[in-house]
């Protein structure tokens, strides 16, 4: 990820942890910002209905608390929530607004398959069918186009997902967005494409598809999302005549699902900028339409063409990853919208200056998975941060001289870790309090001096940000020669596949060109200077 890449928060760059990609950075990425303002931040990972697991934490000043539920916070009521988990309440209180939602009608267990099939043909084709209560897209059949689908539809939601009570509405014919919101503003907007592959002329649907996901897996809100494919994908390529060998033509697009979902292997397009404030306009009111929603993600079915839309339906509890890492566009900064609504006394802060450390959110997880359900507090941010790096090289070090460098920073308060680059080479990377620093520094002098080891120290300039606490990374079992086989074999793979990449490049569409120009400039960095 490069400083010029829009697709990414600077604030984020190099401060995910491992666990905080995918879902789990939703909930981490507010909670970071609250507690890089100085906000007291305590944080747990929790069952949410023993099915899936949710982030859980308290933002705290020295007046108030707010407790937050992945992107929920707690000024949205209990009823807001209901209303909104109920996709037939929530239409009523949207009608009631002069919100414009697709006509439509509920059915439950007392109606048999006939009268919503009956109300299909009156209401007239094509019609969409989904769940009264769900969440993700889960059962959501849209664009059925006619009875036969109409009862195929039927056979999936009611029978095989079990879900009787169910929505039948009119079709709106445009493009799906997701508009999140905060107070009475629209934050980030990204439209949601089906899974698909570009044609090349040259690779097979499968091979693009595996060019596709190996893409998708350097975006941290898809971590672990690939495409899969299954058979709805095969009834789609059948219906093109093709299969998953088939090669499609230069710039040709292939769809592979009919779903939206980013989940499914959608790819969400940043169009906060492109979408008009009519538009935004019907989001912010869909909002407003619910009693103390304050914040929350609309869902609608937006033609361009015509500046129309219809809401769909409203979550209060909206996943912002994709606002954090779209697959295309802008990143929009969810975040500091709702720590802004808040806590307002904390806008203006030195965002330069705390995105130098983050916490050890992955902490926080395994002590979850180990089975501790209580909040963890995560010690206050210093006012001023310091970044600096020291490379330490010696023939041999002293015995107990990286567990020292541990004790001794943790002492001081000084976050980092010590990572070992060789036998003979040790780096120190460290951030905190200026004068905590220089009290380190004035120590580990001391401590060489004393130990009748050569050891020479050079400083090094520090730009990434530094995990909050002190670790210690060792190299696991390869000495020097075998490190730099291993280094020199890994070297010339990237240059190959680097010249490969660049074979007839400058004939390809302008959108595949610019793929494999970043795709470039990425290996280029692993590239060791010899």
């Amino acid at each position: 990820m490069s400083n010029s890449d829009v697709r990414y928060l600077p604030q984020l760059k190099d401060a995910l942890p491992e666990h905080a990609h995918g879902y789990m950075s939703s909930g981490y990425s507010i909670a970071l910002e609250g507690w890089r303002r100085g906000l007291d931040l305590k944080i747990k990972v929790n069952y949410f209905r023993r099915e899936s697991k949710v982030v859980e934490y308290v933002l705290s000043n020295k007046k108030r608390s707010h407790y937050f539920q992945i992107t929920r916070g707690d000024l949205v009521s209990k009823e807001a929530v209901k209303i909104c988990i109920n996709k037939d309440l929530t239409k009523k209180y949207l009608t009631e607004a002069g919100v414009k939602t697709p006509q439509g009608e509920v059915f439950n267990g007392d109606n048999g398959d006939d009268e919503i099939m009956e109300y299909a043909e009156q209401l007239g084709y094509p019609v969409v069918l989904k769940p009264t209560d769900g969440t993700g897209g889960v059962g959501v059949i849209a664009n059925i186009k006619n009875a036969e689908e109409m009862q195929q539809a039927l056979q999936y939601v009611r029978g095989q997902l079990k879900n009787e009570n169910v929505i039948v509405e009119k079709y709106f014919q445009g493009e799906d967005h997701r508009l999140y919101v905060v107070g009475d503003e629209v934050v980030g907007i990204f439209k949601r494409d089906p899974a698909s592959v570009t044609g090349n002329g040259k690779d097979t649907i499968q091979q693009l598809l595996k060019y596709k996901n190996e893409e998708r897996m350097n975006i941290p809100s898809l971590a672990n999302k690939p495409i899969k494919t299954n058979s709805e994908t095969k009834e789609m390529l059948t219906r093109l005549g093709y299969t998953m060998k088939s090669v499609p033509s230069e710039g040709e697009v292939v769809f592979l699902k009919s779903k939206n979902n980013v989940s499914s292997g959608g790819e969400a397009v940043d169009v906060t900028d492109e979408t008009t404030d009519e538009m935004k306009q019907i989001a912010v009111n869909a909002i407003k339409a619910i009693p103390t929603l304050i914040q929350g993600g609309v869902d609608m079915m937006i033609d361009k063409e015509n500046n129309e839309g219809v809401v769909l339906e409203v979550n209060s509890r909206a996943h912002i990853r994709t606002h954090l890492f779209p697959s295309y566009g802008q990143a929009r900064d969810v975040p500091s919208a709702i720590i802004d609504y808040y806590f307002p006394e904390t806008k203006n802060y030195d965002r330069e200056e705390s995105s130098k450390l983050y916490f050890d959110f992955d902490h926080v997880y395994e002590s979850f998975v180990k089975g501790n359900s209580n909040y963890i507090e995560i010690p206050r941010i210093p006012n001023s941060v310091e970044l600096t790096e020291f490379i330490l090289t010696s023939d041999e070090f002293p015995e107990g001289f990286v567990t020292w460098i541990q004790t001794t920073a943790r002492k001081y308060r000084i976050s980092g870790s010590a990572n070992t680059i060789s036998g003979e080479k040790l780096s120190l990377v460290l951030g905190g309090k200026r004068r905590n620093i220089k009290s380190f520094e004035s120590l580990l002098e001391n401590k060489i001096s004393y130990s009748n080891k050569e050891i020479k120290i050079s400083r090094e300039k520090r730009v990434s940000p530094v995990m909050q606490g002190f670790s210690i990374h060792e190299s696991r079992g390869q000495n020097k020669d075998d490190l730099n086989d291993a280094l020199k074999k890994e070297n010339k793979r990237l240059k190959s596949e680097i010249l490969e990449l660049r074979k007839g490049y400058h004939s390809v569409p302008i959108v595949q060109y610019m793929k494999i120009k970043r795709k470039m400039k990425h290996l280029k960095k692993f590239i060791l200077k010899s």
